[in-house]
């Protein structure tokens, strides 16, 4: 336990003396959300009553979920791998589930932080009104969807063999689910090919779940959305341990 708990301390360190994490999840998704809501954001909703800012707190919180596992928990352990860092850990009682596990709840800590900062502005700027119900839900929805997708990133870690083949995967995986998943623009707004192929990814699901609960709905009733979130998660872990390396 002593030694996971140092190893925590030592990884938060690094993460939030990375100024290109900072910018990816705590100052990207507000201009994000200042570009676009500024030009949408009292546009009627889908739902009678909503609007359009509605839907994308939601969906820009689960944009912080993904990009904190394809970019920061991916290239900071590949970092980690070049430096020698890792190799150093395995001949410490550090085990690769302790490795994983102290990156995922930094990324949680920067997916909590990015939300907080989403919803206040959101809050001040276009008085979006917060249920505190639904915004446990949010949370976690986030939590959840944390869980899952991180296994994403991690499984991408071991596939690249450099930081810059990392981030070349990592953008592989996050464009299309940034511009198919309902981040960008609703699904329903999609060409029906498009739409198609939104199908066949897990963060259209996550976007749908986190939207669907922070308007009121039941968790339950999205067992659907959960499911295949969970799949993924479950599919991309077994993958992150079989490729979990620790020098290159």
């Amino acid at each position: 336990m002593t030694a996971f708990l140092q190893l925590m301390k030592f990884d938060l360190k690094l993460y939030f003396r990375d100024y290109i994490t900072i910018f990816w999840v705590l100052i990207y998704p507000v201009l994000m959300l200042a570009i676009f809501g500024s030009m949408y954001g009292d546009q009627p909703g889908f739902a009678e009553g909503t609007r359009f800012i509605d839907y994308y707190v939601p969906a820009l919180c689960v944009l912080n979920v993904i990009s904190v596992s394809v970019f920061t928990l991916n290239i900071n352990i590949i970092t980690q791998r070049e430096s020698g860092v890792l190799r150093r850990y395995r001949v410490s009682p550090v085990r690769k589930t302790a490795v994983l596990a102290s990156h995922s709840l930094q990324g949680v800590i920067l997916v909590v932080l990015g939300a907080i900062e989403i919803i206040a502005v959101s809050k001040i700027v276009w008085n979006v009104n917060i249920e505190w119900s639904a915004l446990a839900l949010l949370f976690g929805c986030l939590l959840f969807g944390c869980l899952c997708f991180f296994t994403i990133g991690f499984a991408l870690s071991g596939l690249a063999k450099s930081a810059g083949a990392g981030s070349g995967l990592a953008m592989i995986v996050f464009f299309p689910m940034l511009f198919l998943s309902g981040i960008m623009m609703p699904i329903e707004l999609l060409p029906s090919i498009m739409q198609s192929i939104s199908e066949w990814l897990p963060g259209a699901y996550f976007v749908t779940l986190a939207q669907q609960v922070w308007l009121g709905d039941s968790i339950f009733q999205y067992g659907k959305e959960m499911a295949v979130v969970l799949g993924a998660g479950v599919i991309c872990f077994i993958l992150a341990i079989w490729l979990f390396k620790w020098e290159n």
